[in-house]
């Protein structure tokens, strides 16, 4: 047979519709189980429409009550009559759907009266629906994927212990059990709010409908502002959740050509998007709204691309301001190097302290001398470039003496540099992307609440800006500072510094053997991107500098293996400037 040779594009082209045949259909989550007219569980995996299918629901459970399934008409729970559904379980875990058991609903008997009677429940579920054993486990002996919260009645209260109980017992039996929940858009969510801010929950898909004051219908304003609070949680992915036909709900539905030129435009680029969540697959069967938004393309393309991007590209971050020779911060963004810029440090606050800005030779704080930076921050976000604020520091005098004190710096944070107002803002009137905690003295107490003070301004203040996080700890595990901070689930980046300790860097001598064993540790914390902290030049760091071509070479096969993998971090941009370390490994990075 006669060969020819691709084009770059027909070649694009021929890999980009193997990925889209390979993947399943896109991020689109369905639940299934409240009419018997829909397709069976099976047939609804077969479709290939879904990733995630939340069976519904367990409407009784909790406060001593003997808990209860109820699948409307598919079957009876109370005879034994739903194991056979073990069977389409596995069915769709073979094609990789997540199968999911739902928890309340609309209607139940359903609540939570301590923190003992939520561990009981956990108990329940991991048992009867998760990794454990039991003599009568309502769907067989399939194990499910995880548990989703649609609590809509009752009180908020042990949710969150639920949620920690869960998770604790995937980690001791070691099977990971995922969590999803159902919120309602207005927000914080009345029941679900306490227990998603935990940092546990793997995917919210939040009820977009029922709602008008802050669905679509309420008008783009009311719907992106309630979505950017939103995508501020402690979460891993954020669906859009909607009927799937005008008579699924009250109010909410969203035409599928609408979906596609309004609506999805409007979320798709946000970092923690996932897709959207139906209700239900009944009304999914009628109207064949899964199969419209499918045939637009927008979710697998658009998770295709991120798959891509995630397996095979990160961006670089770079520390500035440590050096008054390293050029301006507008000079360093130019170079399009890099995707974050690190403004530091922060080395003076807490403790009843006045904080103290230390730009090195760059400017001087105490005069003002400051204010002109923000011109250079703002040049660096219209290039899409996040810049970054660093408390800290390896040197400095800086702490926490009670929750009350993060909560003052917290303040002083927003008021100073983020979307808050101070008529001393170091930094003239820019407002900067977020906080980056390098934290290497003063103990490791209550930096976790400076942190959810800090994403409680998320959405707030000017702009309505979402209030990033990010942490340079030490790749000793966990960090000594941050490791309770890390575990709150708040912090969108993570760079790593995996230099200046000798027995978790890479080292020619040594190969890449240790730093491996230290990334999956780092790489399994609730934590949205994580980065290998790296320095510039062998004189930026005492020990841990890799050479570009070991670093290229060796070093990044091994950590872009994770999904997590978000980049490398170099420390700092005047050492990056005498070696060209950027320029030599960013095309593959």
């Amino acid at each position: 047979m006669a060969s020819r040779t691709l084009t770059p594009m027909q070649l694009i082209a021929s890999v980009l519709v193997a990925l889209l045949a390979t993947c399943h259909a896109g991020s689109i989550a369905v639940y299934w189980g409240q009419n018997d007219n829909e397709a069976s569980l099976a047939d609804t995996c077969a479709s290939g429409n879904y990733e995630f299918v939340i069976i519904a629901f367990l409407p009784k459970f909790g406060k001593g009550q003997t808990p209860q399934l109820d699948l409307a008409s598919h079957c009876d729970a109370s005879s034994g009559g739903c194991t056979g559904q073990s069977k389409d379980i596995r069915a769709c875990q073979r094609r990789g759907v997540k199968v999911l058991l739902s928890i309340g609903g609309g209607d139940g008997s359903y609540g939570l009266s301590s923190p003992g009677d939520a561990r009981q429940v956990a108990m329940y579920l991991w048992n009867n629906f998760l990794g454990g054993s039991s003599s009568s486990r309502p769907l067989g002996d399939a194990v499910l994927d995880g548990i989703d919260f649609d609590i809509e009645l009752g009180s908020a209260k042990f949710w969150d212990d639920l949620a920690r109980d869960l998770k604790n017992l995937g980690k001791s039996g070691g099977r990971r059990v995922l969590l999803s929940a159902a919120p309602q858009c207005p927000f914080p969510d009345e029941w679900d709010g306490g227990a998603i801010s935990t940092g546990l929950f793997d995917l919210v898909w939040v009820q977009f409908y029922n709602n008008p004051e802050c669905q679509f219908s309420a008008g783009r304003g009311a719907f992106m502002d309630a979505w950017r609070k939103w995508e501020s949680v402690p979460a891993g992915r954020l669906f859009l959740g909607l009927p799937a036909s005008k008579d699924a709900a009250g109010t909410g539905f969203v035409p599928a050509g609408e979906l596609n030129s309004r609506v999805l435009p409007l979320i798709r680029g946000s970092p923690k998007y996932g897709g959207v969540m139906l209700w239900s697959k009944f009304y999914d069967d009628h109207t064949g709204y899964s199969s419209a938004i499918k045939s637009y393309l927008l979710i697998m393309v658009v998770g295709v691309a991120r798959l891509v991007a995630g397996a095979r590209a990160g961006g670089i971050a770079i520390y500035w301001g440590q050096n008054g020779n390293e050029g301006t911060l507008a000079q360093t963004c130019a170079t399009g190097n890099y995707k974050f810029v690190i403004v530091a440090f922060l080395p003076v606050f807490g403790k009843g302290q006045t904080p103290v800005l230390n730009l090195a030779g760059h400017c001087d704080p105490a005069s003002n001398g400051c204010t002109g930076v923000g011109a250079d921050i703002k040049s660096c976000q219209s290039l899409g470039i996040k810049v970054m604020f660093s408390i800290g520091g390896g040197v400095g005098n800086y702490g926490l003496s009670s929750r009350d004190d993060a909560r003052q710096v917290a303040a002083y944070l927003w008021d100073n540099y983020l979307g808050g107002t101070s008529p001393s803002r170091p930094l003239g009137d820019a407002v900067l992307d977020g906080i980056d905690f390098d934290i290497e003295s003063g103990g490791g107490m209550y930096w976790d609440d400076l942190a959810r003070f800090l994403k409680a301004y998320s959405g707030q203040g000017r702009g309505k800006k979402p209030v990033y996080l990010t942490a340079a700890p030490q790749c000793p595990f966990p960090d000594a500072s941050l490791g309770v901070a890390l575990s709150t689930g708040l912090f969108d980046y993570v760079w790593v510094q995996f230099y200046n300790n000798p027995p978790c860097q890479y080292s020619s001598a040594n190969g890449v053997g240790n730093l491996a064993s230290a990334w999956k540790q780092w790489t399994s914390i609730p934590a949205g991107r994580i980065f290998l902290g790296l320095p510039a030049a062998p004189e930026a760091a005492g020990s841990g500098f890799v050479e570009a071509s070991d670093l290229v070479s060796k070093v990044l096969p091994v950590v872009k293996k994770s999904p997590k993998y978000g980049g490398i971090m170099l420390w700092s941009r005047f050492y990056d400037g005498l070696t060209g370390y950027s320029d030599k490994v960013k095309a593959s990075v």
